[in-house]
């Protein structure tokens, strides 16, 4: 659910519309009627980025098995020239989009609870993979357990 609010609460109430967009989703800003912004959480809006970059990226890995992807994996793509958080967020989503790894591993790279990961996807009309997909899925998140 989007909160609304206008320009002069956002100016009277900004701590609150922050904390709304916070924990309960964006909040669209209008003025006169007419939307002016949207306020994200910090992890929604890297969500979005890396979900769009999945998108527009070529899928050529479909129907291989899931390869998974390591905590030094996501560190490495993180420290790159130009990289941070939002590379990590971009290789993790990436490869959970991908079928690579699951809910629960990408949370866990990205330092989230899995049920935390879960709610921003349903927070923003994602729609979730549901248990694995694969023999080699149930494999790959067995190996991961065992790491």
């Amino acid at each position: 659910m989007i909160a609304v609010v206008s320009r002069t609460d956002l100016a009277r109430r900004t701590r609150k519309a922050l904390e709304m967009a916070r924990r309960q989703g964006a909040v669209l800003v209008e003025s006169h009627g007419e939307e002016q912004v949207a306020i994200l959480d910090a992890l929604d809006y890297r969500l979005l980025r890396a979900l769009a970059l999945c998108h527009h990226a070529p899928q050529d890995g479909a129907g291989r098995p899931p390869q998974g992807l390591s905590q030094e994996a996501v560190r490495q793509a993180a420290a790159l020239p130009g990289g941070g958080a939002q590379a990590a967020w971009d290789l993790v989503i990436g490869a959970y989009m991908a079928g690579e790894v699951s809910l629960g591993r990408a949370a866990e790279l990205l330092g989230l609870s899995r049920f935390g990961l879960a709610e921003r996807f349903n927070r923003l009309g994602v729609p979730l993979r549901q248990g694995p997909q694969s023999v080699a899925e149930i494999e790959s998140d067995l190996e991961a357990l065992r790491i």
